[in-house]
């Protein structure tokens, strides 16, 4: 309740009853109730959050694992905080675009980004006058695990990664490998590949042309159809549905092995233990400066909706490893990894930005 002249009138009688502190506690009582006024007079200004639709941009494509993911969250968020969640896919430039848009969005809570790993935060190293970075984001929470893997059309023979490099440095003009974005996650791991063959084979050049697609269904169709030899690629139920069926899983980016492809070597396995720590943590963000309390409101409802078991089956259905970690632990995770895949790029030449 917002204190009336009236009951500031009688606190001030009763201080000036006081004997000896009356002159005392008159001021501070007339400044603490006037504070508590102003107070809550501007909690009563400001509206509950939210108030209107919640727009969360995907980075790439629909139809790849990272919009189903959205999809799948957007919709249990939906539910909790009583107002529609709308997915806006922004391809392009591998989540450059995306990222772009989330940064100079009005940070008031209803424009997010959801991304695979810490894309949105290396982008910038990539990319020649990016000028956004982690810094113009606010983590709210990871909500999952992402496996990468490297995947050969059925048209290609090689069945391991020894075999896909003596491929491409074989065959005239070499291997197109594609990923799901220029300068995104999946191009970084495939110089990541490049680099690695570099360091072990010095004075060696391996023999691959990168072919970007925007997003993981273009790039699974161009694979299907023969136009690109090989693809690094994010595991999602639609890469184990095609596998045996237009592609083949050869190797997972992980330390052990998926255990719903068994048969995939894990990178290290095969001669690449620099790729094993590749997975990534699916993350989603406001913009910086968006107000606390409306950051913590979205942690707690992304942290409800993962505790639902439907929305844990949903993801595990999609191929994503469920894990909650909150805010101070979703932008340690990114700052450890923009260190480290900002070194990579630097040691393989990558960076167009200073």
């Amino acid at each position: 309740m917002i204190p009336t002249i009236a009951g500031l009138a009688r606190r001030a009688r009763f201080a000036l009853q006081l004997p000896k502190f009356g002159s005392q506690v008159l001021p501070a009582l007339l400044a603490s109730a006037l504070l508590a006024a102003a107070a809550q007079r501007a909690a009563a200004a400001e509206p509950a959050f939210p108030q209107g639709p919640i727009s969360i941009i995907v980075p790439f494509a629909a139809g790849g694992s990272l919009d189903a993911t959205a999809r799948v969250l957007g919709k249990k968020v939906n539910e909790l905080l009583g107002q529609p969640v709308v997915i806006v896919n922004r391809p392009g430039a591998g989540s450059a675009v995306g990222a772009r848009a989330a940064a100079t969005a009005k940070p008031d809570g209803y424009t997010l980004f959801i991304a695979s790993g810490s894309a949105f935060g290396f982008v910038h190293l990539l990319v020649r006058n990016h000028e956004f970075s982690l810094k113009d984001y606010a983590p709210i929470a990871g909500l999952g695990i992402y496996t990468s893997l490297f995947a050969v059309s059925d048209k290609t023979p090689a069945k391991t990664l020894p075999e896909l490099v003596a491929l491409a440095n074989s065959r005239p003009g070499g291997l197109s490998i594609c990923s799901t974005g220029a300068n995104g996650i999946n191009h970084l791991q495939l110089e990541m590949f490049r680099f690695a063959f570099q360091k072990n084979h010095p004075g060696q050049k391996l023999n691959i042309t990168h072919v970007p697609y925007n997003g993981v269904a273009p790039a699974l169709t161009a694979i299907k159809a023969g136009d690109v030899d090989a693809c690094v690629l994010p595991y999602s139920s639609l890469v184990k549905q095609m596998d045996g069926a237009g592609l083949r899983v050869i190797a997972v980016q992980r330390p052990t092995r998926l255990p719903l492809l068994p048969s995939a070597g894990t990178t290290g396995e095969q001669g690449y233990p620099e790729l094993d720590g590749n997975e990534q943590l699916v993350t989603i963000s406001a913009p910086a400066g968006t107000p606390a309390p409306v950051l913590q409101r979205l942690e707690a409802a992304f942290r409800d909706a993962m505790n639902d078991p439907a929305i844990m089956k949903s993801l595990n259905d999609l191929e994503v490893q469920p894990r909650f970690v909150g805010s101070v632990e979703a932008r340690k995770w990114l700052e450890g990894d923009v260190k480290k895949l900002s070194g990579v790029m630097r040691e393989a030449g990558l960076g167009t930005n200073p």
